[in-house]
């Protein structure tokens, strides 16, 4: 019985022709299957859309989907439609919807695609090695391109992938292609060729292909090995490895060398213990990291070394070369320093310092970024863009690797550096706390131990007793000055005796106001109060410490600077490093402002609270050697303008280490950054505002004491004779000079001067306006009252208070440069001209008070300015006139019935 020959398929005239077998005995009729095509007599219909039969008509057999042409012509029109070739030119990666796009959008070219399938393939040698290079993606002739490949490949492949039973035979292929190189390139265009089958026995046919190339791999491999092995790298090695890159890219090959890699093989880590040793004087353990960075810079010239072996082995493919560097790279950093900088983390958790474990984490990072930079043979702030925007791909591929593996210490880390710099702040604030707590105490012990002394001395000699009334006088009227100046006056042999009995702190305190001192020792109990007093108001400007906020900013900077480089890992772990760097900057603002500067200014306030200025005269002769500044508010001012630095320097740290980082959006009110900052800031002006208001108290308690002690009495009682034989020369600043101000007015206009400023430069434009617009108002209301006590000679005593507000409307002018204080001392002029006018013309006097109230509404009434003319030395001749020219009739005139 004869045999029947199988189904063959021939190419001819670019259209595949089929011959197929009968169908057997079977018969198919019109009653068996449900019809395709109804019966028409004019023309062949499908009852479904042509798309859908399409669909069905793809998993067909190719022999059977072409085999379908010839039902009818409904199907002949799919069979032969592109949309079935293009399906498959896809599957083995040869269509490119792009250019088909191209030509569907231009019809010139449409029009002209045969002649440009014609042309390119006129100047080409097409061969089964290069067939799919020559694929045209031109709509409508992808059935005759996936003939052309057919025609070439498919004899070569089927006869590759016949039945073992019949496979005795050499293949066609390696008959053809004898070499390694066309053998690689054949294998890889028959497997990606074999996509297009879709016969029952396609998949077994695939499979006995990828045994054949794995055959032919394994043996290309050992080949590889071989040059290897020889450092035949040039030779054997490269030949191999770029076989290997034809048949399946050089994935195999890169494995084959990563495992014969010297970098891998031979490293060896060095111990961990060279990198922690003991301070012989502290007996602390101390970080070295000098070691790491050896072995990382002699690694990375190892790998640099291997990377030159790779170019050679690897010459022919830019892309396996930097594929085999990365993963050589990889595998030195997960299997080798993976482990080693875990030794490293897992030892220094070991010494139980967790300064030690801050520093090599962050330290063993850096250093492993600064390994990354030397790969690249190319530092972190290299100009040349070209060469880091080459090198950028490969550089962020080796970041992410680092990060990965170092990516489990981090949030450890992130916790441990805040706990570590809350517990640094909180132990500097503390320690400045108990010393100022401890040399306060200490200043006030020795204070008291030398009235004890003075007491002893003065019980052994009656000849220097104290008489207690003068005593106490001169203790009450005591200057407020700094805890340096009470000193002993060396000019006793029992002063020199004593001195030498003194303890140590003692001894410090005299040498610290040896320098300074003008005021006697305390030698009562009263004096010794005052004593403690002056020294608390003194140690204000001690309550908190720039140096403290230095150390402070320092710290939190080093924090931050470890801390930031995380920030530039990926994903949640990035995110997390910024926030912390903003925890840290909110830690900062904690403790320097609301433990450290609040707790200052409070302690401040309270003793400015606790002080009491002089309000009466003395009798003694030593009042005009006052020093004119209030000492009190002279510290508070200068602990203000520590503050104010302190708030420079937290500003400038904030615009460098969070801002210029991109860590803070300064527009973000939501950020804790942003909103501590704000706390901070709102802190600061709160206090400052408290003390210069209780500032601006004592201020003004001096100057009423001045204007109390100074103003010698009814000296604007006096006729004009004695007036101008006393006339002084004054500063020309704030007065004519050829009528001089009285000494209070000049004490209370230096004494105002000079404190004001104090402020000028250290404090904002707003808060100094503020300032001195109440020390003016304040000011005023007291020359108000100081003139009302006042009893005022029309005839020269007049012309000493004009001087004196003339002095004052000055210094308002050109020294407090507030416009709006100008209103009030000119009022007071205006009512200092009132006393001025003669008796003679008393009816004068009360027209003048109706201009004074008219031009100067809201800052004085009528009956403010009857005060001010009650104060003239004449009232009692004046006055019934002064009330008939005000209210009409005098007070004596009403007459009760």
């Amino acid at each position: 019985m004869p045999t029947k020959s199988p189904p063959t398929t021939t190419l001819s005239s670019g259209e595949l022709q089929v011959r197929q077998r009968p169908l057997g005995p079977r018969r198919l009729t019109s009653s068996s299957l449900p019809p395709i095509l109804p019966a028409s007599p004019d023309k062949e219909r499908l009852l479904l859309p042509a798309v859908l039969y399409q669909a069905i008509l793809s998993y067909l057999p190719l022999r059977q989907y072409v085999a379908c042409a010839q039902v009818c012509r409904a199907f002949r029109q799919i069979v032969y439609d592109d949309a079935g070739w293009i399906d498959r030119l896809r599957k083995i990666k040869v269509w490119d919807d792009a250019v088909a796009a191209s030509f569907q959008s231009d019809a010139e070219k449409r029009r002209n695609a045969r002649s440009i399938i014609t042309q390119d393939l006129a100047l080409k040698k097409i061969t089964p090695l290069n067939v799919l290079d020559t694929v045209h993606s031109i709509p409508g002739y992808a059935r005759h391109e996936f003939a052309r490949l057919y025609k070439l490949l498919a004899p070569l492949y089927l006869d590759l992938t016949r039945p073992a039973r019949v496979a005795h035979l050499e293949p066609q292929v390696f008959k053809i292609y004898r070499t390694p190189e066309l053998q690689a390139l054949v294998l890889r265009t028959l497997t990606q060729f074999s996509y297009v089958f879709t016969d029952d026995d396609a998949d077994d046919r695939r499979q006995r292909l990828y045994g054949i190339t794995e055959i032919f791999e394994n043996a290309a491999i050992r080949e590889l090995e071989t040059g290897l092995d020889a450092q035949d790298y040039d030779g054997r090695a490269c030949r191999y490895a770029n076989v290997l890159t034809t048949l399946n890219g050089g994935s195999t090959a890169v494995q084959a060398f990563i495992q014969r890699s010297r970098v891998l093989l031979c490293t060896v880590t060095p111990g961990t213990s060279m990198c922690f040793q003991v301070d012989e004087k502290s007996g602390q353990i101390q970080v070295d990291l000098a070691p790491v960075k050896t072995f990382l810079r002699h690694l990375s010239d190892d790998i640099l070394k291997e990377e030159v072996i790779i170019r050679k082995v690897f010459s022919t493919n830019s892309a396996v070369i930097e594929k085999a560097t990365l993963l050589i790279v990889e595998r030195v950093i997960e299997d080798i320093l993976g482990d080693y900088c875990l030794a490293l983390v897992d030892r220094s958790h070991e010494t139980g310092s967790i300064d030690v474990y801050l520093q090599v984490v962050s330290g063993t990072y850096e250093a492993l970024l600064q390994f990354v930079y030397s790969l690249l043979l190319e530092g972190p702030d290299s100009d040349d863009k070209a060469v880091r925007e080459a090198l950028r791909p490969f550089h962020s591929s080796v970041h992410a690797i680092i990060d990965r593996i170092y990516e489990q210490h981090v949030d450890l880390y992130l916790q441990e550096e805040l706990d570590r710099f809350r517990a640094k702040c909180d132990g500097e604030v503390s320690l400045f706390d108990r010393r100022a707590a401890q040399q306060e105490q200490e200043q006030e012990i020795i204070l008291r131990n030398k009235f004890r002394e003075m007491a002893t001395i003065q019980d052994s000699s009656s000849a220097e007793k104290f008489d207690f009334l003068t005593s106490f006088k001169k203790v009450l009227f005591l200057p407020v000055v700094a805890i340096g100046s009470p000193v002993m006056q060396a000019s006793s042999s029992s002063s020199r005796a004593s001195s030498s009995m003194r303890d140590d702190a003692s001894e410090r305190l005299s040498a610290q106001t040896s320098a300074t001192g003008k005021d006697p020792l305390p030698s009562t109990e009263l004096a010794a109060n005052a004593a403690v007093l002056n020294s608390r108001l003194a140690s204000i400007r001690n309550l908190f410490s720039l140096e403290v906020a230095l150390d402070l900013i320092q710290a939190a900077r080093e924090s931050i600077e470890r801390t930031a480089l995380f920030a530039m890992l990926e994903g949640q772990t990035g995110e997390e490093a910024k926030e912390q760097c903003q925890l840290i900057f909110t830690a900062l603002l904690d403790f320097l402002g609301f433990h450290h500067i609040q707790t200052g200014f409070e302690r401040a306030l309270g003793h400015l609270t606790e002080y009491r200025p002089p309000t009466t005269t003395s009798d003694g002769g030593e009042e005009g050697e006052r020093p004119q500044q209030v000492e009190p508010l002279v510290t508070f001012l200068e602990l203000v303008n520590v503050g104010d630095l302190i708030q420079q320097m937290v500003d400038v740290f904030y615009e460098k280490e969070l801002i210029s980082r991109k860590f803070v959006d300064r527009t973000d009110f939501l950020s804790p950054a942003v909103k501590e900052k704000r706390r901070f800031e709102q802190m600061l002006d709160e206090h400052v505002a408290l003390g210069l208001n209780r500032g601006i108290d004592v201020l003004i308690e001096q100057v009423n004491y001045f204007l109390a002690t100074c103003q010698k009495p009814n000296e604007f009682n006096i006729n004009s004779d004695s007036v101008n034989g006393n006339l002084a020369a004054h500063d020309a600043h704030f007065f004519d000079s050829r009528i001089g101000p009285t000494e209070a007015a000049v004490k209370v206009v230096n004494t105002v001067s000079s404190h004001t400023k104090l402020l000028n430069g250290n404090t904002d434009k707003t808060t100094l306006d503020v300032f001195l617009q109440e020390v003016g108002l304040r000011l005023y209301n007291s020359i108000g009252k100081h003139i009302k006590r006042q009893t005022i000679a029309v005839d020269g005593g007049a012309v000493l208070l004009i001087s004196d507000l003339n002095y004052y409307y000055r210094f308002v002018e050109t020294g407090l440069r507030q416009r709006q204080l100008l209103p009030y001392f000119a009022a007071l002029r205006e009512i200092a001209q009132l006393y001025l006018i003669d008796a003679k013309s008393a009816r004068e006097i009360g027209l003048v008070m109706s201009d004074v109230v008219q031009n100067f509404a809201g800052i004085v009434t009528a009956e403010e300015v009857l005060e001010y003319v009650q104060c003239r030395a004449d009232w009692i001749h004046v006055k019934r006139a002064v009330e008939k020219a005000v209210y009409g009739l005098g007070l004596t005139d009403c007459l009760v019935m």
